[in-house]
């Protein structure tokens, strides 16, 4: 009987056909209670000439060369049900150019010969296949299937965007100022936001013309803009969002990451919201803005940590850029920037408005369009003429009509007609209120003027 499976394995039939092998992270994350994710240390083992997996292990530990021969060995010996019988095959290789120089000698003993190949067909199809199976999504491409992203661009794109999360130039600028850029530098304009000022998401959105960035800024919902925009993005995330075919390439090539929740998440977003890798020639422009970014807007759009100014700037690339130049200039002056802004700023001021207006979702809803009409008219009030202080004192009574109807009216939808027939809640704005008569006045002053506004748009 065999001493050890090495010699059991000598004692098999060999047979003239080629194994492939790979010794990896699993193309699947554990998610315990108790601990950090992680994924697990796969070796998986197929005959070439069968097409058939002769044997897959998953463990916790990491993978060593003893760990991937017993693995062989078992692979010879004790198969897996329906890949065939038992034999030691003339030759395997391996993806793995270390591993090939450990398990060379091994090999040899047993009349097997040892080569590497960086990469592997069958055994891509084979994790490609257990990655949808386990994690029930179809595999998302690794950033070196992109045609024409060499390694180096890939290296680069890593180094940059690592850089650009220490720097955080978000921190500087919010998504209402965008950035002009030229790569090259006599090349045509395109438009980058950095994302992060609000301290949620974080990275860079690139737009192609115009007409792309004014539809971030256009009055659309969120599904419609998605349905019409083209944009590329570089963001930062978990591990957990990237495909695992990067997440390999990180371990292999050494890629730089600049914390658990700083690894880059490039994605392209076509219409109607499709969502893809960019291009070659998109994840260049992305690798050469992140490198600049941060040094234009700290030492020329906020030199002197002050109001953002205008500046232009052109930067000298790495290498792998071929000797090109970006240009950038800031700011964008587009109408729909400033609408855009204007209409934050609004919504910023009816929350503030109407917050002691409602106590759940639905009272919220009935709150926010009577704020609105509200400031409707009171904006009416300001083309009337009237002193600052006459206006101010209409805009406190507008918040005591509000208050009171949304406390005492009973209403359950919006409508101008609610104002009718006023002035309404006297006793209870003598009660709550005040009962000065000149403040009594003053409220019933401004509802008249506030019922008269209504009819006049009923009849308009």
């Amino acid at each position: 009987m065999a001493r050890n499976p090495t010699e059991k394995a000598a004692r098999l039939p060999q047979h003239d056909v080629t194994w492939q092998c790979t010794a990896r992270r699993a193309p699947t994350w554990i998610t315990p209670d108790d601990k950090p994710p992680y994924r697990p240390y796969l070796v998986l083992i197929i005959d070439a000439h069968a097409d058939r997996i002769r044997r897959s292990n998953i463990q916790d530990d990491r993978l060593t060369p003893e760990g991937v021969m017993e693995q062989l060995l078992r692979a010879m010996s004790r198969p897996l049900l329906g890949s065939g019988r038992a034999f030691r095959p003339t030759r395997i290789v391996l993806d793995d150019a270390e591993l090939v120089k450990a398990l060379t000698p091994r090999l040899a003993d047993l009349s097997i010969r040892c080569s590497y190949a960086p990469s592997v067909p069958a055994l891509t199809d084979a994790l490609h296949s257990m990655e949808a199976h386990l994690t029930k999504h179809e595999p998302r491409r690794g950033l070196l299937t992109v045609p024409g992203v060499t390694l180096p661009l890939a290296t680069e794109l890593f180094e940059a965007a690592a850089e650009l999360y220490r720097q955080a130039p978000w921190c500087w600028l919010d998504n209402l100022s965008s950035i002009e850029i030229h790569y090259p530098a006599d090349g045509p304009a395109r438009y980058v936001i950095l994302l992060g000022f609000g301290g949620e998401t974080f990275g860079l959105s690139l737009y192609a013309s115009l007409d792309e960035l004014r539809l971030q800024y256009a009055d659309l919902g969120a599904e419609q803009t998605a349905n019409r925009m083209t944009a590329v993005s570089l963001t930062f995330d978990e591990p957990m969002i990237l495909g695992f075919e990067d997440l390999d390439a990180i371990e292999k090539y050494s890629w730089p990451v600049a914390g658990s929740q700083a690894y880059p998440n490039l994605m392209k977003i076509t219409p109607p919201a499709v969502v893809s890798l960019p291009s070659a020639a998109e994840i260049t422009l992305l690798a050469a803005v992140a490198r600049v970014v941060d040094d234009f807007v700290t030492r020329h759009v906020r030199a002197n940590q002050g109001t953002p100014r205008a500046a232009e700037a052109t930067y000298a690339l790495p290498n792998v850029h071929g000797g090109q130049q970006i240009t950038l200039r800031f700011p964008v002056d587009l109408p729909e920037i400033r609408q855009f802004q204007a209409a934050g700023e609004m919504e910023d001021q009816l929350d503030e408005f109407i917050e002691e207006w409602y106590e759940d979702e639905k009272s919220y809803a009935f709150a926010r369009k009577m704020g609105t009409f509200l400031f409707q008219f009171l904006d009416d009030l300001e083309t009337t003429g009237l002193s600052e202080k006459t206006l101010g004192t209409h805009e406190e009574n507008c918040w005591l009509i509000g208050r009171l109807t949304a406390e005492y009216g009973g209403y359950q939808t919006f409508s101008p007609d609610i104002f009718l027939g006023g002035p309404k809640y006297l006793e209870e704005f003598q009660r709550r209120v005040t009962s000065a008569k000149t403040a009594l006045a003053a409220y019933q002053q401004t509802w008249r003027r506030l019922e008269k506004y209504v009819r006049e748009m009923g009849s308009a």
